[in-house]
């Protein structure tokens, strides 16, 4: 069950942050004009707007699978050693 959990609670994260993880690369790899300012997005906002405008809300989210496939993994480790740890822990202090 802990395994079914941190499963989902992996599919839950990313859903979460991927928005904000694909802005932050967007942002990152665009051109940079001269004066130092972005030459595509002017803020995170804008950058989300104009994705949402040109390709859709499915714009945002590409990439969900290798954010997904980055972090699922992690998630289910740490929860899934985290309620072993747990369990060891009670045995031998209870």
């Amino acid at each position: 069950t802990h395994f079914a959990a941190s499963l989902l609670t992996g599919v839950a994260v990313t859903l979460a942050m991927q928005p904000f993880d694909f802005t932050a690369v967007r942002l990152m790899n665009q051109n940079v004009a001269s004066s130092g300012a972005g030459s595509l997005y002017s803020s995170p906002m804008d950058c989300i707007m104009k994705t949402i405008r040109s390709e859709g809300v499915r714009g945002v989210y590409k990439g969900t699978l290798a954010n997904y496939l980055r972090f699922g993994p992690y998630c289910i480790l740490t929860f899934v050693v985290l309620e072993q740890m747990r369990t060891a822990w009670d045995r031998w202090l209870l």
